[in-house]
């Protein structure tokens, strides 16, 4: 909890910076908030493990925060927390999606996993196991698990790139200012993903939950659920893209 001494401290801080634009100030500011980019790094860890250590990203974050203490305007009514968390993880996910990121080739491998999957129930009468798909396919499994994952990870991009769109621009206007009806707008989206969640099928329900609150890996819910890693890896992406579609048609509706 933040003492008034605190907040008045920091007011100064942004007061003097505002004036001077004194570099000793504003790297007083950014100690003083660089706890937001290593929470939000460390939060979204798992979508990005494979492309950049943990301080590779922070350095992004940093250079975020940076920018947006140097265009922030005292004289407006904005939360900068806010504001800022929302730019770091705008900021974090951009850098990820420019590190060898494939999304086309990506879907292509997942479709012929698919469809190799398909054919070897029919041909087997079951469902088959990892690695026979991985053999009908000529793989090894290390090359089947980095697909997997991969398109995994493509699709929490796509989702979390769309949840920051959807507060950038419900929430800030053209300059970058918190509107008005900010807390109402967010309590909307909250909503829509709240009902969306309760429509999903039960095992959609339970592997979203086990992710994301409980933060688990898509390996040790495979092996809770004792299914596989891209079975739990394909529900989980139909989960997402259900979601994903629920907040498109909410902004779609703000649209019209």
């Amino acid at each position: 909890m933040i003492c008034i001494n605190e907040k008045a401290d920091e007011s100064v801080l942004w007061e003097k910076y505002a004036e001077t634009k004194d570099l000793r100030t504003r790297n007083q500011i950014i100690e003083r908030y660089s706890y937001l980019v290593k929470i939000i790094a460390l939060k979204i860890r798992g979508i990005y493990q494979q492309y950049g250590d943990v301080e590779d990203v922070v350095n992004e974050g940093i250079i975020a925060l940076i920018d947006v203490i140097d265009k922030f305007d005292l004289s407006k009514n904005v939360k900068f927390e806010t504001y800022a968390a929302i730019r770091i993880k705008g900021a974090i996910i951009d850098y990820v999606r420019k590190q060898d990121w494939t999304p086309r080739k990506i879907k292509n491998d997942v479709k012929q996993i698919n469809n190799a999957e398909k054919e070897l129930q029919i041909k087997l009468g079951r469902k088959p196991e990892e690695k026979e798909i991985a053999d009908h396919l000529n793989m090894d499994m290390q090359e089947f698990n980095t697909i997997i994952t991969k398109s995994l990870n493509s699709n929490i991009l796509s989702f979390e790139e769309l949840l920051g769109e959807a507060n950038l621009k419900e929430s800030f206007d053209a300059d970058g200012y918190e509107l008005p009806e900010y807390a109402y707008e967010q309590k909307e989206i909250k909503q829509v993903l709240k009902d969306s969640i309760n429509e999903l099928k039960e095992k959609e329900k339970l592997i979203i939950s086990l992710y994301y609150n409980e933060e688990l890996k898509l390996k040790d819910i495979a092996n809770i659920l004792e299914i596989s890693n891209s079975r739990a890896s394909q529900i989980h992406s139909e989960a997402l893209g259900k979601l994903e579609k629920s907040i498109r048609l909410y902004l779609q509706d703000k649209k019209n």
